[in-house]
């Protein structure tokens, strides 16, 4: 059974103990978080029993344990936590959007928890849903069957009611649409982090060349008051973002991705999706409705990479969501055959797990 520790236990960090409650294959052994009223306090995933008291400070891992990196996305405090946390022996999973492709803009970074990760020993990932899913894993998933790719068109509409409070600052929510643009403009308000590597890996991926990528962001106010668990967004205030992220070669567009996040899509006459445009040998275009959810999504997605991230060599250091195997399962070639009837219609085939000692 895989042993888990989780750090940061706001809204992804909980959701992430919600499906690791639900895992048979993982033991959540250590809960990290700094805030006074949680220190202490078993960690409560509303499912099953509760999990261990909430600690202020990582313990050193005493076996090997895969940690789920969920405080932020500022790349100084994440590349400061992620190296402890490999010095102190675990692996990491970290779901800071930037460090799913960290080598366009942050080498420096990604360098450094590299070889700390090598000589440690441990493997660092940096994943979730968004980056991670539609505007990557289905996109490369889907170009295996068409061939030449020409052009990739992908949009995500979400709900991100569920955001804790560390989101609001880098999107930019709660704001007037004044202080938003004056966020943007100097460099506070990013909206997705992320958003370009997203781009720049997705081409590389599927053999799209780009010389340069566009990042736009388009607030939406606020019709009416919209009342979340932790503040209320008044009329006017930003309550939705309109994300543009654009690949460009010479004067072509051969990649553009849409993010649309929203506190209230219903509000906003938009319903939660993920639709994938592919053209090129041929045109492929795939829908996901409704669309997976931001933090839940992300959790899944988290929990899952985790078994693999586990499996890796030794001293893997920091890789990408790419290194993975694409169809995410774990055969354990334990399940054979035992009996196989037919019939005038088809076959039933009896399975039995055989451990491999008996085989």
């Amino acid at each position: 059974m895989m042993d888990a520790a989780i750090v940061g236990y706001g809204t992804l960090g909980r959701a992430i103990h919600r499906v690791l409650a639900q895992s048979s294959a993982a033991r959540l052994s250590v809960v990290v978080d700094c805030a006074p009223a949680l220190v202490g306090v078993p960690a409560v995933a509303d499912l099953g029993p509760p999990g261990p008291a909430i600690v202020a400070a990582l313990p050193p891992a005493t076996v090997p344990t895969v940690l789920f990196h969920a405080t932020g996305s500022d790349p100084d405090a994440v590349t400061h936590e992620i190296l402890a946390a490999v010095r102190s022996g675990y692996h990491v999973i970290s779901a800071a959007e930037w460090l799913f492709h960290p080598w366009m803009r942050y080498a420096e970074r990604a360098d450094e928890i590299d070889r700390a990760a090598r000589v440690a020993g441990v493997t660092v990932l940096g994943c979730g849903i968004n980056p991670g899913f539609c505007f990557e894993s289905l996109p490369v998933l889907i170009a295996r069957t068409i061939g030449r790719i020409d052009s990739v068109e992908i949009l995500r509409v979400s709900d991100v009611s569920g955001i804790g409070p560390s989101d609001f600052a880098h999107l930019g929510f709660g704001l007037t649409p004044d202080q938003f643009a004056a966020g943007v403009l100097d460099g506070h308000i990013v909206g997705h982090m992320g958003f370009p590597e997203s781009v720049a890996a997705l081409g590389e991926c599927v053999g799209l060349s780009i010389d340069a990528i566009s990042d736009r962001l388009a607030p939406i106010p606020a019709g009416a008051p919209i009342q979340l668990a932790h503040r209320l967004v008044a009329a006017g205030e930003v309550a939705g973002l309109v994300q543009t992220a654009i690949g460009y070669r010479d004067d072509a567009t051969p990649i553009r991705m849409v993010l649309e996040m929203y506190l209230d899509p219903v509000s906003a006459g938009r319903t939660p999706c993920e639709r994938v445009r592919l053209a090129g040998s041929r045109t492929v275009q795939v829908s996901v409705e409704p669309g997976s959810p931001a933090v839940a999504g992300a959790a899944a997605m988290m929990v899952e990479a985790a078994h693999a991230v586990a499996a890796c060599a030794p001293a893997a250091g920091l890789i990408s969501l790419f290194d993975l195997p694409a169809g995410g399962g774990r055969l354990t070639r334990h399940l054979k055959a035992v009996a196989e009837q037919r019939d005038g219609s088809g076959t039933r085939i009896d399975l039995a797990a055989v451990p491999f000692a008996e085989l």
